[in-house]
C-alpha cells in the first residue's frame, strides 16, 4: 500500500502514542503484581512463625519456589516490554529526523513484525549497536544472556530475591536450632510431625 508522508506520519503518530501506552501499562501491572507477591509472602512468613515441623518447611518452600516462578515470569515480561522499545526508537528516530538509524522511513502497521524482530532475533536498529565496547552486549545477544541480566536487575528482582533469602534463612534457622531452643508450641508440633513422619 502506498502512502504520501503526511498520511505516514499520521498513522506513525497514532501508533507511537499507542506503543508508549503499552510499554508504559507493562510497568504498572508489574508494581500491581510485586504488590500482592509482597503482601502474601509477608502474610506467610508470619504465619511460618507460629509453626515448626513439615508445616514450617512447606510454607518457605512453597514462598521460594513461588517466588522463583514469579520472578522468571517478570524477566521475561520485563523482555517483551523491551522488545516494543525498538519500535518507539524508530518512530522517534523518524519523526526528529536521525540519519543514523537504520530504518529511516519505517512503514505504519508494523508493530508484530517489529516486536518479533526485536524480541526474537534482538536485531540492531543503530551501528553502535553492533560494535559495543563490551562485546557481549552486541546485538544480537544471547536469549539466555539477555534473560539473566534482566532478571538481575534491581526493579525485576525486588522484592522475589528478598524473599527467596529471607525464606533461605528461616529454613536454616529451623536445621540450626535444636527442637529445644524452639518455643513450647513450636518444639510440639515438631515433635508431633516427627511422630506422624515415623521419625520419633
Amino acid at each position: 500500500m502506498e502512502i504520501d508522508d503526511k498520511e505516514r506520519r499520521a498513522f506513525l503518530k497514532d501508533e507511537y502514542l499507542f506503543l508508549q501506552g503499552q510499554y508504559e501499562d507493562f510497568d504498572r501491572r508489574s508494581i500491581t503484581i510485586k504488590g500482592w507477591m509482597a503482601s502474601g509472602s509477608f502474610l506467610g512468613l508470619v504465619f511460618s512463625l507460629k509453626e515448626a515441623g513439615l508445616v514450617y518447611l512447606y510454607i518457605h518452600a512453597s514462598l521460594i519456589i513461588v517466588s522463583l516462578m514469579v520472578w522468571y515470569l517478570e524477566a521475561k515480561w520485563k523482555l517483551f516490554q523491551y522488545a516494543l522499545a525498538d519500535r518507539i526508537r524508530v518512530i522517534e528516530a523518524y519523526f526528529r529526523g536521525d540519519q543514523d538509524i537504520f530504518i529511516k522511513n519505517p512503514d505504519p502497521f508494523q508493530i508484530y513484525n517489529s516486536w518479533f524482530r526485536s524480541y526474537a532475533q534482538d536485531e540492531p536498529i543503530y551501528e553502535y549497536e553492533r560494535n559495543r565496547r563490551d562485546r557481549s552486549e552486541n546485538r544480537p545477544r544471547n536469549p539466555m544472556r539477555r534473560l539473566i541480566r534482566v532478571a538481575l536487575q534491581t526493579f525485576v528482582h525486588l522484592p522475589y530475591s528478598i524473599i527467596v533469602i529471607l525464606s533461605l534463612l528461616g529454613l536454616a534457622l529451623h536445621f540450626l536450632l535444636p527442637p529445644s531452643e524452639l518455643p513450647k508450641s513450636a518444639a510440639q508440633n515438631t515433635v508431633d510431625s516427627k511422630f506422624y513422619l515415623g521419625t520419633a
